[in-house]
This record gives C-alpha cells, sequence and structure tokens, in this order.
C-alpha cells in the first residue's frame, strides 16, 4: 500500500518562535490556531499521515526560513512549496526561485494571483512577463505550479477585459508544455453553484494531462458540510472520470481543517473516497497518497 501524504498544508512559526520567525506585517494568523511544525507533525503522527506538502504560508510571505528549517529537519517527511514573488522582476524572481530550490529544497512553487501587480486601469494577469520567466523556470526545473485561484477559476483580476484565473493557466500552460500544473482545492469550484466554473475546469483537465488536482480542504467548496456528499459523491466521482486517480490527491489545509467537524483526522480519510461509486482500491491508493508521494518525494 502507498504511503498516506497530505499534499496540502501550511506550517508558521509558534508565537514562542517569532523573534526568529516573525509574521509580515498585516499578516499575522489568528491565534487560536496552532500551527507549528511541531504540532503539525504530532498530528500527522496521531492520524497516521506519512508524509506532507507544505505551502508557504502568507502569514511569512516571501520569507522562506520558517518551512526551510522543517524542511531540513524532516527531509523524509516534508517536502515544500515557496511562494512566487511576482512583485520582482523577471530575473529576480527566478533567482530566488532556484536559490530557494538548490539551497533550501524546495520542491513545487505556488502562484497566488492575488499578489500579482495590476496596470493603470487595475487589470492584472499572470500571464505576463514575471509570470512567465518563473512557470518557464518551473518546467526547466522540475517544479509543479500549484495555482491558488481563491475566488475561483473564473475570476479576472481586476474584472474585464482581463483574463480569466482558467484563462492565465492555458495560456502558460500552451507556451511551456513541460511545466506540471496543480489546482487546489477541487480548484475553488462547486460544480452545483457554478456549473459553469466547473465544465471549465473538466476541460482543461482533459485537454491538458500534466494538470492534477487537490481533492483537498472540501470545507472551502462544499456548501453542505461534513462528511461533504456534494464534493465526495458527485464532483469527485466526475474528476476520478476525466482525470483519473494518477493525478488526483487528498489533502487537509491544515491548520484551517482544525476548525472544521471531524478535525484533521476526518479530513485525511479513506472513508471520504468511500463515497464515490465505483472508485477501486487503487483509486483509493493513488489519492490517499501515491499520487502525491510520486510527485513531491520520487523526483
Amino acid at each position: 500500500m502507498s504511503p498516506v501524504v497530505d499534499s496540502h498544508l501550511h506550517v508558521w512559526a509558534g508565537k514562542e518562535e517569532t523573534a526568529s520567525f516573525p509574521y509580515e506585517p498585516g499578516r499575522e494568523p489568528p491565534e487560536s490556531l496552532a500551527a507549528s511544525t511541531d504540532h503539525l507533525l504530532k498530528t500527522m503522527d496521531l492520524c497516521k499521515v506519512d508524509k506532507a506538502m507544505i505551502v508557504q504560508p502568507i502569514n511569512h510571505l516571501y520569507d522562506h526560513r520558517y518551512v526551510s528549517a522543517a524542511l531540513r529537519s524532516h527531509p523524509q517527511r516534508l517536502r515544500g512549496m515557496l511562494l512566487a514573488n511576482p512583485t520582482a522582476t523577471p530575473e529576480e524572481a527566478v533567482l530566488e526561485l532556484k536559490r530557494l530550490v538548490s539551497d533550501e529544497g524546495f520542491s513545487g512553487v505556488r502562484f497566488n494571483p492575488y499578489l500579482w501587480p495590476v496596470n493603470e486601469e487595475g487589470l492584472g494577469t499572470m500571464n505576463d512577463e514575471v509570470g512567465r520567466a518563473l512557470f518557464d523556470a518551473c518546467g526547466t526545473l522540475s517544479l509543479p505550479v500549484g495555482f491558488m485561484f481563491f475566488q475561483g477559476i473564473l475570476h479576472r483580476l481586476g474584472g474585464e477585459p482581463a483574463p480569466t484565473h482558467a484563462d492565465d493557466a492555458v495560456a502558460l500552460m500552451e507556451s511551456f508544455p513541460d511545466t506540471k500544473v496543480i489546482f487546489d482545492h477541487f480548484g475553488f469550484t462547486n460544480k452545483f453553484e457554478s456549473p459553469e466554473a466547473w465544465r471549465r475546469l473538466l476541460q482543461i483537465c482533459d485537454a491538458f494531462p500534466q494538470v492534477y488536482v487537490k481533492v483537498s480542504a472540501p470545507f472551502r467548496v462544499s456548501k453542505n458540510g461534513y462528511p461533504y456528499d456534494d464534493i465526495f459523491a458527485q464532483q469527485l466521482n466526475e474528476l476520478l472520470r476525466v482525470v483519473g486517480a494518477e493525478r488526483l490527491m487528498i489533502g487537509s489545509d491544515f491548520p484551517f481543517v482544525q476548525e472544521q467537524e471531524g478535525g484533521y483526522a476526518s479530513h485525511i480519510s479513506r472513508e471520504l473516497l468511500a463515497k464515490v461509486n465505483g472508485i477501486t482500491e487503487s483509486d483509493v491508493n493513488a489519492i490517499m497518497g501515491g499520487t502525491a508521494d510520486k510527485l513531491f518525494f520520487k523526483v
């Protein structure tokens, strides 16, 4: 059986660690959420999760030292996804990306479109000079790019005529097909609330074999709440048909999942996947860890 791999979570400095690892001003996390590396590892051990991909948290913005320390201390269990800096020049952004990979051990890159600058009309796109340079470098270095489309794949930075997030993703993949792509949290799409967005997501997944989807943070997408019958009995069924289990991976969105019904253990769970009609044991093993293990740990 494949290891259990949490494909999406965050850690940030505990209160006692902030002297060494301060938060980005104005982006301090809620005090109610415990998210230190030690707390994560204890939680993973309790819930029998073998490995995890840490996504650089917004709380530390472009200061990657806290996650870097976690990766150095636990190289067999943890991998890291750095946060791309679209405010730098293309040369500076790529240089820092390469440093974080070679010196700090990161193995993936997050594109957060809401950090991208906008033009004089207030419009923005990730398919700009710096975005293209970063995306190209990711393909060269075999780094998957995780898209965080919090406002949905049809959102436009600044509104029309800016491209949608989906348009940006497609344009980048068409220009640089060697770069693997991950859509976080079901693409932040609920098929019942936004059927157009859901159709677009499936269309992209079908057209581009380099696309993966994180079956993660269902509480950010579901309208029914735990145990998310609308998501796992409906959307995951369609994703399995279009994408296949070899491009799907479960994720918790720790530490935020700790505030949800069922907590961490219930969100990295084979029982959630069992709601899908016709799902096989092989499919479950891939989604629970096999896919993420190959993508993040066996490169």
